[in-house]
């Protein structure tokens, strides 16, 4: 059985890695906080260096914020060797730069795998995500069984960063989907009509879809508890702005919500729920 790295125990890390652990896996573990790692201790082996992780690993999973602390990381793990060795990228991460890290182990003789994530920390814990996977069809044949212990589906996407698009393209949806609603119920309010009855009215719609249904209630009630935060919301925009800017195509649409989500942070929200980008509109309209 192959042995298990999992570098960043947050919410969707830590719930994929117990799903790892749970179906027999060996596993090392790395995350910055000493805390996250200490919940670990019983069930796998914390380790104070990720490259080590990484050495001791024959797969090693990546849960991390962003591209940036990827690469920072893979550069380490190239130096330290990667010949025989599988890297799973399971964040968010821009696609230009996962094809740079697959082509860099790839010519030293490692494998490299996006399989970014559908689904929140719920659906970790209860391996039932949704994984989009690129890379070589014959490396995620041999790391299936893995996807199988935390996903309730899996598709190979196809080759190095079709996964990490295909994510980016299903958050601009759902996300783009999310800021429309927070202009229309806040302009609706401005208006005069109750927020309430906005909901009742696009749920009993063709609009109506299971975004709406997670997004709209935070939105018509104030209630705007933590699910997704609005700064990741906004590096997940910039990674679909770059893409934008490598085939030279005008993003008429994405650069709206950019501004939203830039003024968004500005105020301070950037560590709130993406849902108060309808906050930051309701200033605007002083509601």
């Amino acid at each position: 059985m192959k042995k298990i790295g999992f570098i960043g125990l947050g919410k969707m890390g830590s719930g994929m890695c117990r799903n790892l652990i749970k179906n027999g896996y060996e596993m090392r573990v790395y995350d910055l906080s000493r805390e996250a790692m200490e919940r670990f201790k019983d069930e796998a082996t914390p380790l104070e260096d990720p490259v080590e992780v990484f050495r001791q690993s024959d797969v090693t999973f990546l849960s991390l914020p962003s591209s940036k602390e990827v690469e920072e990381l893979t550069a380490k793990f190239l130096k330290a060797g990667v010949g025989g060795k599988f890297l799973i990228d399971a964040s968010t991460s821009l696609p230009i730069s996962t094809k740079k890290i697959y082509a860099e182990f790839k010519e030293k003789g490692g494998h490299v795998l996006d399989a970014p994530l559908l689904g929140g920390p719920a659906d970790a814990v209860n391996g039932t995500l949704f994984a989009l996977i690129g890379g070589d069809k014959k490396d995620f044949d041999e790391c299936e069984e893995l996807f199988k212990c935390y996903c309730r589906k899996y598709d190979y996407v196809g080759g190095s960063g079709s996964g990490h698009f295909a994510k980016l393209a299903m958050n601009f949806v759902g996300l783009g989907y999310t800021a429309i609603y927070a202009q229309v119920f806040t302009l609706g309010e401005k208006y005069g009509i109750n927020p309430s009855y906005m909901f009742d009215l696009i749920a009993s719609s063709n609009m109506d879809c299971r975004v709406f249904r997670f997004y709209g209630p935070k939105i018509a009630n104030r209630e705007y508890r933590l699910d997704f935060a609005l700064e990741l919301a906004l590096k997940d925009f910039g990674y679909i702005k770059k893409l934008y800017e490598e085939y030279n195509v005008p993003a008429f649409v994405l650069d709206g919500i950019l501004d939203l989500l830039r003024t968004g942070v500005k105020d301070g929200r950037g560590s709130h729920d993406y849902s108060e980008c309808a906050a930051v509109l309701r200033d605007y309209l002083k509601l």
